[in-house]
């Protein structure tokens, strides 16, 4: 029989979060029964596809907004049902309704993943997460190194454990169909070489500053952005503005990120903020080389023989990292570095070598 592990999130809308315990149920899920809690309630089918197999896995409560006290009601009884051996938490909300009712649960494994740390920058949201971790005692992880810093300085005293997120391989690797075919299926044009980014249309992931690069690019290259957010409409104006109509293409929300990033030769992040993004590992692992902005733990994100790191906010900086690494002749594949030092497998293991009793001890 099968071991239980349980991750609890506030909802499950497309984003790093919820990608990294989708990933990690789906790549755990031959060795663990993994069960996703997510605090809100929504059609998940609406924005994530392949869930049909996890449907029995994945657990939908109704939290309204403001505290309700049913939820740890809920969620205790849930843990005494199924009884895991670690519920895992992600962000605030999570750790406390998660936190709480493992502990009235006897839960003896609480993990609690830190994903960034700009929330805790502020003084209220800082006094709140030390005093339920001081609470709950969960062990306490940063998923990069540059957020675990962040950490040690704003609150000392927890010392997180750093465990980096990890990219199934067997499901993000290279395409065998050739890259002309793959445009030609999607209706796109052949003749560009396209630069790709799979992030919410927001701003702080600085879609603006790409689109700026773009247009200091020659114009045999393209742009294909993958997502969706509330500045579509204002990026597409600007896409009109600088006459690039016919070189970016607004693909809005993709259900199976496999099939976008084959059709793209590098794949950009000119965020100005991120924790340690998924994206860009996936792409590496399909064998794309990656440039990234220098802010958070994009650094940590990257192959540092293919991919490039530049200042965030500079147009100009950027188009010339892109032209770099569209023009860069090697053999190597950024693969490697995401097989060797990214893998989910081992991302995973070190999870569960967590809860060992005598590690526990130590780390508490």
């Amino acid at each position: 029989m099968k071991k239980v592990i349980v991750h609890v999130v506030q909802h499950l809308k497309p984003g790093g979060i919820e990608s990294f315990v989708l990933e990690f149920q789906r790549a755990a899920q031959p060795f663990f029964d993994v069960h996703i809690i997510s605090l809100e309630k929504q059609n998940i089918k609406y924005y994530w596809n392949n869930i049909d197999g996890f449907k029995d896995f994945i657990h939908m409560l109704d939290k309204k907004p403001g505290w309700q006290a049913n939820i740890f009601t809920q969620l205790k009884l849930f843990f005494n049902k199924i009884n895991p051996m670690y519920v895992h938490t992600h962000h605030i909300g999570p750790l406390i309704y998660g936190g709480i009712a493992a502990r009235l649960a006897n839960i003896n494994n609480i993990i609690h993943t830190e994903h960034d740390a700009w929330h805790l920058a502020k003084l209220k949201p800082r006094i709140l997460q030390r005093f339920f971790v001081t609470l709950i005692r969960p062990i306490y992880v940063a998923d990069a190194e540059f957020v675990a810093t962040q950490i040690n300085h704003l609150m000392p005293s927890l010392n997180p454990v750093v465990i980096t997120n990890g990219i199934d391989t067997t499901k993000f690797k290279p395409s065998t169909v050739s890259k002309q075919k793959l445009l030609k299926n999607a209706g796109l044009p052949t003749n560009l070489k396209f630069i790709g980014c799979a992030a919410r249309l927001e701003s702080i992931k600085a879609h603006d500053v790409l689109i700026k690069a773009l247009h200091n690019l020659p114009d045999n290259i393209g742009l294909l952005l993958a997502g969706t957010g509330s500045l579509e409409n204002k990026l597409k104006q600007l896409v009109i503005n600088l006459s690039l109509e016919k070189r970016v293409f607004f693909l809005g929300h993709i259900d199976d990120m496999t099939t976008f990033y084959p059709l793209i030769d590098v794949f950009c992040l000119s965020s100005s903020n991120e924790g340690l993004p998924l994206s860009p590992m996936e792409a590496q692992a399909c064998g794309v080389p990656a440039v990234l902005t220098d802010v958070g733990g994009c650094k940590e994100a990257i192959c540092s023989e293919t991919g490039m790191v530049v200042q965030p906010n500079n147009p100009t900086l950027l188009s010339h990292a892109l032209l770099c690494s569209l023009n860069q002749k090697t053999n190597h594949s950024p693969r490697a570095f995401i097989e060797k030092q990214r893998s989910i497998n081992s991302m995973i293991k070190r999870y569960v070598s967590l809860t060992r009793s005598d590690l526990r001890r130590k780390l508490c």
